[in-house]
C-alpha cells in the first residue's frame, strides 16, 4: 500500500498527506528545531524608459505599465516584504504581456538592465522583451522562496504553506530556463542555474513533506522513501554547483548547506528503513543500513564548512539516534540473531517517492491565485 501510494507523480504532496498510511510502529518524530531553508535573492534592475513620447504617453494603460516598471527599480527588492514584491512583479508582467499586442508602443532604444542575483556586480542589458519577462519571473520565484523560507514550520499549517511556496518557486525557475532559450543573460538565468534552482526548491518542498509525514506518524518505510527523494533532489543541486558555470558563482555556505542536507536525508532514509527492518527482524541489513547512514553524515560534517549551526545540530542529533540504534542492533545480533551483516556495496538502492512538482507557469502568473495567496 505504501509503495503504490508514494509512487504517485505529478500531484502535489499536499494532496497525498491525508492518505499517508499509518503504521503500528510509528517513525520517531523530528525535533521541534527544524533545519533552515535557503532562499534566492531577487535581482536588481535599472530604470528603463519603455515608450516613445507619442500618443501612447497619455494612455492610462501605458502610464500604469510605465509606473509598474518604475516600481521595480525604485529600491532594493530584498528590503521589501516578499509578498508585496511578488504582487508588484505579477502586476507588471500582466501589463507587459498585454502591451505586447502593440509593438510600436515601445521605444526604439529600449534597454532592460538586470543584475545577477548572486553576483550583483555582474549585469546584462538587452532590448528583448522575452529577457525582461524572464527576469520578472525569476524574481517571482525568488520572492516565493523568501516567503517559504520565512514560514514558521512548527505552527499548524506552516509546513503546508512552505511546501506550496517552494513548489511555486521551482516552477518559476523552470519557466526561466524555458524562456531564456536562445537569449543571452547573466549566469543566474542560464539553463544550468535555472535547473539547479528548480531542483533545490523541489528538495526543500520534499523536505517539508518529510516533516509532515513524521508529524503525522507515517510508517518508517514510507518516511524513508520521502527522505530518499529529498536526498536525490539535493544531490542533483549540489552536483550542478560543483562544476562550471556555477562553480564558484554561489557562496560557499550554499554548497555546504546543500551538501549537508543531501547527507542528512540519505541518513534519514537509512535510519527510517532500518526501523522497518528491525520490526521484520532483519537485523543484519538493519546494521548495514545504519552504518551507511552514519558514514554519510560523518563524511559530510567533516567537509561541509560554513553551513548553519542549527543544521549541524539537527544532523548531530540524527547521528546520535543512529548510533544508539546501531549499538542495540549489534548487541541483539551478537546475542540472539547471529545474522550476517552485508557489505555496503551489496545493498540495493533505497526506494524513493516524490510528493512534489514544479508549478506550471500559468499557475504562477495567475492573478486570481495570487489574490488567494494574499488573502490567506
Amino acid at each position: 500500500m505504501d509503495t503504490q501510494l508514494l509512487k504517485s507523480r505529478g500531484k502535489s504532496g499536499l494532496n497525498l498527506w491525508k492518505s499517508f498510511p499509518l503504521h503500528h510502529r510509528r517513525s520517531p518524530v523530528m525535533s521541534p528545531l527544524l533545519p533552515p531553508m535557503l532562499s534566492v535573492p531577487e535581482k536588481k534592475t535599472a530604470a528603463a524608459e519603455l515608450f516613445r513620447d507619442r500618443h501612447f504617453f497619455n494612455s492610462a494603460f501605458f502610464t500604469d505599465l510605465r509606473d509598474a516598471r518604475a516600481s521595480l527599480s525604485a529600491g532594493n527588492p530584498q528590503t521589501q516584504p516578499p509578498t508585496s514584491s511578488r504582487a508588484l512583479l505579477l502586476r507588471y508582467h500582466r501589463l507587459l504581456s498585454s502591451a505586447r499586442e502593440d509593438p510600436l508602443a515601445f521605444d526604439d532604444n529600449l534597454a532592460f538592465t538586470w543584475h545577477d542575483a548572486f553576483r550583483s556586480h555582474l549585469k546584462h542589458t538587452s532590448a528583448s522583451l522575452r529577457f525582461e519577462k524572464a527576469a520578472v519571473v525569476f524574481n517571482v520565484g525568488a520572492a516565493s522562496s523568501r516567503i517559504a523560507a520565512a514560514v514558521d514550520r512548527t505552527v499548524e499549517g506552516g509546513v503546508k504553506e512552505a511546501c506550496g511556496e517552494f513548489q511555486r518557486a521551482a516552477g518559476a525557475f523552470r519557466a526561466v530556463g524555458e524562456m531564456m532559450e536562445g537569449e543571452e543573460g547573466t549566469v543566474d538565468m542560464g539553463p544550468e542555474a535555472a535547473a539547479m534552482l528548480e531542483q533545490l526548491m523541489l528538495a526543500q518542498a520534499q523536505e517539508c513533506c518529510f516533516e509532515r509525514a513524521l508529524s503525522a506518524g507515517t510508517s518508517p518505510a514510507a518516511c524513508s522513501k520521502v527522505a530518499r527523494q529529498a536526498a536525490l533532489y539535493y544531490e542533483e543541486a549540489y552536483a550542478a554547483l560543483a562544476i562550471p558555470p556555477l562553480q564558484n558563482h554561489f557562496e560557499r555556505s550554499w554548497l555546504s548547506q546543500i551538501q549537508l542536507k543531501a547527507a542528512q536525508f540519505n541518513a534519514e532514509a537509512c535510519y527510517r528503513y532500518a526501523i522497518e527492518l528491525h520490526g521484520k527482524m532483519e537485523i543484519g541489513e538493519e546494521i548495514a543500513r545504519l552504518q551507511v547512514g552514519i558514514k554519510a553524515v560523518v563524511d559530510a560534517k567533516r567537509t561541509a564548512r560554513g553551513a548553519p549551526g542549527s543544521l549541524y545540530d539537527c544532523v548531530s542529533k540524527l547521528e546520535q539516534d543512529m548510533n544508539r540504534n546501531l549499538e542495540k542492533a549489534v548487541n541483539e545480533n551478537n546475542r540472539i540473531y547471529l545474522m550476517r551483516v552485508p557489505a555496503a556495496q551489496l545493498l540495493a538502492p533505497l526506494p524513493s517517492a516524490s510528493l512534489v512538482r514544479s508549478v506550471s507557469k500559468s499557475e504562477i502568473l495567475d492573478a486570481k491565485a495570487e489574490a488567494g495567496h494574499q488573502s490567506l
